[in-house]
């Protein structure tokens, strides 16, 4: 069960508290804590199976994010690379959709990194409800039973 607070703590820790010296090593943070996160994930009672191999698609968006500077474009392209890092996962014989929030989420990411007063729990527990947001709104898409049939 994916738990927003449980994101807010690891990206408080392992990411906001670290001061990273790059937009790529601060996005591998970044990406090691959703990361760490996700797989978590659960569907129709099948665990994500893809979350820790695809972190590394993750740091390079979020690294391009951050690299973006503190805006509206950051926010939005960090709001999509999570949406696009969520798409695609693979829980037992289902995958993933794109998350239908997007506009939500990018929302709540660009306000966590335009407003500079935020405390680093605030800012933290910020991401990770547009990380939560995105992620409900992936459906898992599993594909229909098969009919049993004879070999010819």
């Amino acid at each position: 069960m994916l738990a927003p607070d449980d994101l807010a703590q690891r990206l408080e820790n392992d990411w906001l508290g670290k001061f990273p010296g790059s937009a790529v090593e601060s996005g591998d943070l970044f990406a090691g804590a959703v990361a760490g996160w996700f797989v978590a994930a659960m569907a129709a009672g099948f665990p994500c199976t893809t979350a820790a191999a695809r972190r590394p698609q993750l740091t390079a968006q979020a690294a391009g994010a951050l690299a973006a500077g503190i805006g509206p474009t950051s926010g939005a392209l960090l709001a999509s690379g999570v949406a696009a890092y969520y798409a695609g996962q693979v829980f037992g014989t289902g995958v993933a959709s794109f998350p239908l929030a997007l506009p939500a989420g990018i929302a709540l990411f660009t306000a966590a990194l335009l407003e500079l007063n935020l405390t680093p729990p605030d800012r933290a527990k910020q991401m990770a409800q547009g990380c939560h947001v995105l992620a409900l709104s992936t459906l898992v898409v599993f594909p229909p039973p098969l009919v049993p049939a004879p070999i010819t």
